[in-house]
């Protein structure tokens, strides 16, 4: 496909670039273990001036909030077109590159995530270890884990069944399987991303709630949005049914006189979404081909 090969190039070129930038922050944090009491506490990278010296921890917040937005963002759009196309029955052919597009910087956000979230844990152990304790950061680890294992499923058994045709219903001619799986998935995905999103903005639930209860709360919301997902599938597939069902009756031709050239036709109106069976009917000898 021509037309995805600058999105790819794009893509790898932010591969590289993430690749790099997570080695830097490896070598930084071990420089900063090795040497930390002669640099001093907190860690900033020293500016020109008449800037101030800007703290680790506030680029890696700009880092982990840019990761936010790809992730998030793409999945929240790719969310609506799953829903649009579940409800409408097709998508645009050109819907399908955008698709695997905005998939890939999703895959970016949860990458820059885990970068920045791994360079908070090691930075935490440097300024402040006391935040490690804090049961609110090990749960969003753990959603973000089960983010990106979900993710990769997603990748390696739906996305290749489900994206065969964009311009037919959605998990048309798909196993239960696969089926019950994309369901899933998108139930995970939806409710993990918020949910991470809401562990870094609550503040205060730190060292207040505990790991087990927020766990739990959010796989009580992965089970709704599961059954949800079903339900939602199950309703347009039986509205598909009844409007495939639905037909008027033939068109009727009716002969003005038997000395007219042409016949004319008695039509109904016909609702848009309504599919017409016309059967042959009575056609005057005139009007025969």
């Amino acid at each position: 496909m021509q037309g995805s090969e600058p999105g790819s190039q794009v893509i790898r070129a932010c591969t590289v670039a993430l690749t790099a930038l997570s080695a830097g922050i490896v070598v930084f944090l071990w420089v900063c273990a090795t040497y930390g009491s002669a640099l001093g506490l907190p860690l900033a990278v020293p500016m020109p001036p008449p800037f101030p010296p800007i703290r680790v921890l506030t680029l890696l917040l700009a880092l982990h909030l840019v990761g936010l937005c790809f992730g998030l963002g793409g999945a929240t759009m790719l969310d609506f077109w799953i829903l649009r196309w579940m409800r409408q029955g097709s998508l645009p052919p050109e819907i399908e590159r955008s698709f695997l597009f905005i998939s890939k910087v999703v895959t970016m956000g949860i990458a820059l995530l885990w970068i920045s979230g791994l360079g908070f844990l090691g930075l935490y152990a440097l300024e402040a270890p006391e935040k490690l304790a804090n049961p609110k950061l090990w749960a969003k680890v753990i959603v973000v884990a089960v983010l990106t294992v979900n993710g990769v499923l997603i990748h390696a058994l739906v996305l290749p069944s489900v994206l065969r045709d964009v311009r037919r219903p959605m998990l048309d001619g798909v196993s239960l399987t696969t089926a019950g799986i994309f369901l899933v998935s998108g139930a995970v995905s939806g409710v993990s991303w918020y949910f991470a999103f809401a562990l870094g903005l609550v503040r205060e639930l730190n060292g207040k709630v505990g790991t087990g209860v927020l766990l739990s709360l959010w796989g009580v919301g992965v089970v709704l949005a599961a059954i949800g997902a079903f339900a939602l599938r199950e309703s347009l597939r039986r509205l598909a049914v009844r409007r495939r069902a639905r037909t008027v009756p033939p068109i009727e031709w009716v002969p003005n006189r038997p000395d007219a050239p042409f016949s004319s036709v008695r039509l109904r109106r016909i609702p848009a979404d309504t599919l017409v069976s016309i059967r042959p009917g009575y056609v005057p000898a005139g009007t025969r081909g």
